[in-house]
């Protein structure tokens, strides 16, 4: 599926038929359409010739054009049944190309000529019949939902004609097969500059071109069809019912053609309409109906040809049909029955399958061939195709032909069998003389019911996926299922103490935790503790994942839906005399009484809305299989095209990782995939595409999402700062669906100002001040000055319409685009590696252009770990699925859900496969760039070279952040040594005249420390009459605290810079990132003895300097310094270390810093841990920790090239906790001497930040 830019020859790919399909007209600017043939698939090509002497520039425009216009569609759901789909593209000398698969289809133009194929008997033949209009009108329905999947999406047809129209010659689901193709003259709306002009020499002179001209080119195609003049139609003086007489129609066709034409309006007394698929639909439906009452009863049997001749001499086998009949006549009467005697023999059959009759489909145990039977009381009537003309090999189903009966099945069709009932008075018995006497005479009379029909209730899945393709609907079922149980696992059982009014209709409410069996057993299933024990360190110790001063008061536990819920706030716990902890609460409403009580925070309502959303997108993933399939295997289903021209410009600004992605993302769909690691400059990435996409295509749709909203934020900022807003027009209509700052009510604040200024213009408009109906201004008038729910309608219109919409991956927007089935031209996923694979599925499924842009090797997705263990647990896993059955509220849970819960089988192995497929699909994005890293290994290995493979993601391996000291760490230790740095930059940090923009005072050691500073903690198990390390509540660490402390106070920013030099405190704990904070800062001002520290700034999108290494990724600074925290005598790695052996948290939390980091903890411990890990390989049990001693094997190789400064905390800090600068103001030393402009240096001093791209 290679697009050739070379001059080879690409037809030779393919076997292509002698003669066209459609031949166009020189210098039409339509293509040629050929048939063709590639490993036993039939392809219809597209072909556009090229003449050597004459440029071939608005060819190429015409084919590109096309060529985009089916990748755009490809992405929408359900498309590639109504839509023939692209599986190939290419250039040569000869022409341009395009290869859909059209699933055996010709264009109908073929059809209409009949001396083309001879087929008489084919149903567009004979459209004279009701029973063929029938046909016509429901493939007519798939062609307006066609055409309303194009104006959906804003495009325009423009060429609709009967080369358009794909149809199929064989029988197909009941007939009801059209596709619609011929895109290279279709036009987006919004922006019809950019689209391609009419060809010079084109028939159609028409230069105003709207959805209703689609509809108007739609009813011209059906009257052509129908063989009525256009002319007469749109003659209103021509009675109807001549009409109806001159075609055969019924009057509401011939109504309905003039509708669609505009001759007259759809509805009555409406002077304008706004023609669309549903007003459509509904006519035709009518038209169907009207028609069916028609149709004679006869015509819905299945016709059934017996091969009996009345020929005396005519050959017979013992298996025909006759010789089996006769030997049941001899054996039953004792006779020989005549085998000229029809009447008798078709008389046997009918009686035959008269009572009991069913279709039987067998497959060969030798060759596999599928061979169809239809059994009556006595024989198995072995079914073939009719031929309607001898000397052609054409073939047909609406009449089944029996040569041969059997008493039995035969034994290589006996092993492998299936059969559905029919009814006897569905088949209609005809001699093969009638049968090809009624072919040629009566084609009209030839049965509606065709037999292929019956043949596909044999699928195996109604829904006609595959079992892998059901296996990954399942895989993500389970995620979804083990997050709902996650959130259930939130809602606490209480017990009810007293209640009592407190004055100022308040009331006063205590409750203590109570035993549940479901909850304590759900909990187990997590890997959780206790409801109880949780709540009590939410409440009474701030211990939980989530601060919790809301809750809402519930009557079960099972996400039902609350007849009125009643809001509590937490004030206070106390302990009874009994030793029960009793937790007060405050309402603002009496308690209902009810059989049990539950508590659950009221955060829980926001993500009780987050799993409704992926409910629906999961809803929505099971109808869509293209994207099922590359989910599945995005190597076998990856496209490539050519280049496009001029990107080389682009090409100055990127490294040359970059380059190569951006190429590669260029000419890769519908999927690809870019690792980032730390500071390699992912975002200027995605500005530099998108800025080359609006170049390229004005009226681009470009949707860029991530999890959390400051990133969001972030890559708005970074787009715009690379000039994109300066670089394109005014109405570029670009919004954004996330919260622009942390007072934000809703994420739609950017929607809603837009959609109020459009209103403000409309107001000021010459159109309103001209309008004679004050209903409508008033509307208008109302919608401006109303609430947001008011301006939905047009916020849900922007949304449709914008050139680029920045949201949160999973936000409300995201669902409702799903929902209208918006599409936009590319879907850009930004930090996918620490988002659910679920998650993504909603941006996924909005174009059908992905870019997936993350690293799994930084943070993962929240409680991975804990998911992932339950995944792969299949006990766990049952128990996950059994409490999904308990659930009540439809919305969560969703209808794939609620099927599969019916359905699933309960075998281990079922749910030990579907755990498998669902921790893949968890962590989506890191499976994916392993089986893509996986895939390209094992290409090189078996053909010695990469090359030869459709490559779908790369690395980007050159970073721009950090000084080289500190990348080179990550590198090795995180990314075996694939992670470079920017030549430039290493220049930038290693040069003389480089400083970093920060000065420590006092302790020379520090003073003069190198980029990578350790500032060592003594190891609690190695340290007499040391029992301070890590602390509970889990965790912090007083002593790291101090040495913290003492650091900040010794910090001054260097003067005379443009800008504040930013710095952070991270660690892995929130608790220790608490604790400093507070230490710092008094109600978010910096206390007094760091108030030079407002010579800093804190990192974007952070109010503070302290974080946790979970809220930082994304995030830089000149100077950051690290608290490890953990420092104790535990005996397993994970108690002992916790997040210290998540690799991919100690890879963010050593990657954040430009000039310098400073780690403070304990490097014994962490060394000793190391080497216990290496000896032993105690990493083994949940493959962590492993990282360890690459990263103390690279210390210490920097300790021995003096590379890394290590400073004992006692400088600092003595073991009392002392620190120096407390000692010296004990000892009256006097600091007020000490200069800062003195700790400044020369201002000449070149401060330029250096590259960072």
């Amino acid at each position: 599926m290679t697009m050739q830019s070379k001059t080879d020859d690409f037809l030779q790919r393919y076997e292509v038929d002698d003669e066209y399909l459609v031949a166009a007209p020189d210098l039409s600017g339509k293509p040629n359409i050929l048939s063709a043939e590639k490993d036993g698939e039939i392809y219809i090509i597209k072909q556009w010739p090229r003449t050597p002497e004459v440029n071939d520039d608005e060819v190429e425009a015409i084919w590109l054009h096309e060529l985009r216009q089916l990748h755009r569609l490809k992405g929408y759901p359900g498309v590639e049944d109504l839509i023939a789909t692209l599986v190939d593209s290419g250039r040569d000398q000869n022409g341009f190309y395009l290869v859909l698969d059209a699933q055996e289809r010709l264009p109908l133009t073929c059809l209409m000529k009949q001396r083309a194929l001879g087929l008489r008997s084919h149903w567009i033949k004979r459209l004279k019949s009701p029973a063929s209009r029938i046909i016509f009108w429901e493939n007519i329905i798939r062609i307006a939902d066609a055409i309303e999947i194009l104006h959906g999406q804003g495009l325009l047809h423009r060429q609709l004609d009967d080369s358009s129209i794909l149809t199929s010659i064989t029988p197909h689901n009941e007939y009801k097969d059209f596709q619609l193709t011929g895109f290279e003259w279709s036009m987006r709306v919004p922006t019809l500059t950019s689209a391609i002009a009419d060809w010079p020499n084109a028939s159609n002179d028409r230069t105003v071109y709207s959805f209703a001209t689609d509809w108007a080119d739609l009813g011209r195609l059906i009257a052509k069809i129908l063989n009525i003049a256009v002319n007469v139609l749109e003659d209103l003086s021509t009675p109807f019912k001549q009409m109806a007489i001159d075609s055969d129609l019924m009057l509401i066709e011939i109504s309905f053609i003039r509708k669609l034409l505009g001759v007259v309006p759809f509805r009555a007394n409406v002077s304008q309409e706004n023609l669309d698929g549903g007003t459509v639909k509904k006519a035709l439906s009518e038209i169907i109906e009207a028609l069916k009452k028609n149709v004679s009863t006869t015509s819905s049997a299945y016709d059934l040809a017996i091969k009996i001749s009345s020929n005396p001499d005519a050959t017979r086998s013992s298996s025909s049909v006759t010789s089996r009949i006769q030997d049941i006549y001899k054996i039953k009467y004792g006779v020989t029955l005549d085998h000229t005697n029809i009447e008798e023999l078709k008389r046997f059959v009918e009686q035959d399958i008269k009572n009991a009759s069913t279709l039987v489909k067998s497959i060969s145990t030798s060759n596999s061939d599928v061979v169809y039977f239809l059994k009556g009381q006595e024989l198995f009537y072995q079914l073939g195709c009719f031929k309607p003309n001898r000397s052609s090999d054409e073939e047909s189903w609406e009449i089944a032909v029996c040569e041969r009966a059997h008493v039995e099945l035969p034994y290589a069709l006996s092993r492998n069998v299936n059969s559905i009932s029919l009814s006897s008075d569905k088949i209609r018995v005809l001699s093969i003389a009638e049968a090809y006497d009624l072919s040629r005479r009566n084609p009209e009379n030839i049965s509606k019911n065709i037999w292929s029909n019956l043949f596909h209730k044999f699928e195996v899945d109604d829904s006609s996926r595959s079992p892998e393709q059901q296996k990954l609907i399942d895989g993500f079922v389970a995620c979804h299922l083990t997050e709902i149980a996650y959130a259930r696992a939130e809602i606490f059982p209480v017990d009810i103490l007293d209640t009592r009014e407190d004055g100022d209709n308040n009331w006063r409410v205590e409750l203590f935790s109570t035993k549940s069996e479901d909850a304590e057993s759900l909990a187990a299933s997590l890997g959780l503790e206790s409801p109880a024990l949780r709540l009590e360190k939410i409440l009474s110790k701030s211990e939980g994942d989530f601060e919790a001063l809301v809750w809402s008061l519930v009557s079960n536990s099972s996400l039902g839906k609350e007849e009125e819920e009643v809001l509590l706030t937490f004030q206070e716990f106390y302990k009874s005399d009994e030793g029960q902890l009793i937790f007060v609460f405050t309402s603002r409403q009496v308690l209902p009484f009810q059989q049990s009580y539950f508590i659950a925070p009221n955060s829980l309502q926001g993500t009780f809305r987050q799993l409704s959303r992926r409910a629906k997108a999961l809803d929505t993933l099971e109808t869509h299989s293209e994207l099922v399939d590359v989910l599945m295997n995005p190597q076998k289903h990856a496209i490539t095209t050519s280049t496009p021209k001029g990107i080389e410009k682009y090409f100055d600004s990127l490294d040359e990782s970059k380059q190569d992605a951006f190429q590669r993302i260029l000419t890769t769909l519908s999927l690809y995939l870019v690792q980032g690691p730390p500071g390699v400059g992912k975002t200027y990435l995605v500005s530099t595409l998108i800025k080359h996409l609006f170049e390229e295509e004005p009226d681009s749709r470009v949707l860029l999402t991530a999890q959390s909203h400051s990133t969001v934020q972030h890559l708005f900022h970074e787009v715009y700062g690379s000039g994109l807003g300066d670089s394109f027009p005014q109405d570029l209509l670009v919004i954004r669906c996330s919260k622009q700052d942390k007072n934000d009510e809703t994420s739609l604040s950017d929607a809603d100002e837009k959609a109020k200024s459009y209103l403000r213009c409309f107001l000021d408009s010459d159109l309103y001040a001209s309008s004679t109906s004050d209903e409508v201004k008033s509307e208008v008038r109302s919608m401006l000055n109303g609430t947001v729910y008011k301006r939905h309608s047009l916020i849900n219109q922007l949304l449709r319409s914008a050139n680029i919409v920045f949201s949160t991956t999973n936000s409300e927007q995201v669902e409702r685009m799903i929902k209208d089935r918006a599409q936009f031209d590319w879907s850009i996923m930004e930090e996918t590696g620490k988002v659910t694979g679920l998650e993504l599925v909603s941006p996924l499924l909005l174009s059908h252009r992905r870019l997936m842009i993350g690293d799994h090797k930084q943070l993962p997705p929240y409680r991975s770990n804990e998911i992932k263990t339950v995944l792969t647990s299949p006990e766990k896993l049952r128990k996950v699925f059994q409490e999904g059955e308990s659930i009540f509220n439809t919305k969560i849970k969703g209808e794939t859900v609620k099927t599969f819960l019916t359905e699933f089988p309960s075998s281990d192995e079922a749910v030990r496969e579907v755990g498998r497929i669902a921790a893949q699909n968890f962590m989506l994005f890191q499976t994916l760039v392993e089986n893509e890293v996986a895939e390209a290994k094992n290409h090189e290995n078996i053909f010695g070279s990469k090359y030869g493979r459709t490559s779908i993601g790369s690395m980007l391996s050159v970073q721009h952040r950090m000084h080289p000291d500190i990348a080179e760490i990550i590198s090795d230790v995180f990314y075996n040594g694939d992670l470079k740095t920017d030549k430039e930059k290493e220049l930038y940090y290693r040069g003389l005249e480089t400083i970093p923009p920060f000065i420590f005072d006092g302790i020379q050691e520090l003073k003069e420390s190198k980029v990578l500073t350790w500032i060592d903690m003594p190891d609690v198990q190695l340290t007499k009459y040391m029992s301070k390390g890590d602390e509970t509540p889990r965790w912090h660490n007083s002593q790291e605290r101090k040495v913290v402390a003492e650091l900040l106070k010794r910090l001054h920013p260097i003067s005379g810079l443009s800008k504040k030099a930013k710095i952070a405190v991270l660690s892995p704990y929130s608790e220790q990132v608490g604790r400093i904070s507070r230490l710092i800062y008094n109600k978010e001002t910096l206390r007094n003895e760091y108030s030079h520290l407002s010579g800093f700034d804190s990192a974007d999108d952070h109010s503070d300097f302290c974080s946790t290494v979970d809220g930082f990724q994304g995030s830089e600074a000149d100077l950051v310094i690290v608290s490890l925290v953990r420092n104790n005598g535990n005996a397993t790695m994970r108690s002992a270390l916790g997040f210290l052996a998540d690799e991919r948290r100690m890879n963010v939390l050593l990657s954040r810093a430009r000039h310098k980091l400073i780690v403070v903890g304990s490097y014994d411990f962490l060394k000793s841990w190391a080497f216990e890990i290496r000896d032993k390989g105690i990493s083994r049990e949940r493959g962590e920790g492993a990282f360890l001693f690459k990263l103390i094997e690279k210390i210490e190789k920097y300790k021995g090239e003096g590379e890394i400064s290590f400073i004992s905390s006692s400088k600092l800090v003595d073991e009392n906790g002392t620190s120096g600068t407390q000692k010296r103001k004990a000892k009256g030393a006097k600091d007020s001497n000490r200069s800062r402009d003195a700790v400044g240096l020369d201002a000449d001093i070149s401060r330029n930040g250096g590259p960072n791209k």
